[in-house]
């Protein structure tokens, strides 16, 4: 679950998560969310985020979005296997 593969994903559902809380948190104090960091913060962020879709996209070994990435992994315990009927 935690391969190479993943990184990126991984890195993207932290960053969602950590801007999901700072606007809820804006939300339940009921003030307005204004920035005041770094202006260099954001052009970070999205060269980070072009930078990782473009790896998945053309990087070494099997390319995202292959359907066949991921294939020959060992299945989930409680999933049926094809062959398992009934």
């Amino acid at each position: 679950m935690f391969d190479r593969e993943n990184a990126v994903g991984f890195l993207l559902l932290g960053l969602c998560t950590a801007v999901g809380g700072v606007l809820v948190y804006a939300i339940v104090t009921g003030e307005r969310f204004r920035f005041t960091g770094p202006g260099w913060l954001g052009v970070l962020l999205l060269v980070v985020f072009v930078g990782a879709s473009l790896y998945g996209l053309f990087g070494p070994g099997r390319r995202w979005p292959d359907p066949f990435t991921g294939l020959l992994r060992r299945r989930w315990p409680w999933k049926r296997r094809q062959d398992d009927k009934g």
